[in-house]
């Protein structure tokens, strides 16, 4: 499997991918002005599920989730 890693950076934002077998299978996107939430620890309630995407929408008391 060959796996490659693409980082850009711009004013105000960096961008990262990762490809594996020419496929795009993560992308990270982190602007400068956004609060970070990454390595915290955060209280919340599920709001709503999403098995076929194995995902969930967890409020954590911000305005957007």
């Amino acid at each position: 499997m060959k796996k490659e890693i693409f980082i850009s950076e711009s004013m105000g934002e960096s961008r990262i991918a990762i490809v594996e077998d020419s496929t795009l299978v993560e992308v990270y996107v982190e602007k400068q002005d956004q609060q970070r939430m990454v390595g915290n620890i955060y209280k919340g309630q599920v709001e709503n599920v999403l098995p076929g995407m194995q995902a969930a929408f967890v409020d954590i008391g911000y305005d957007i989730n």
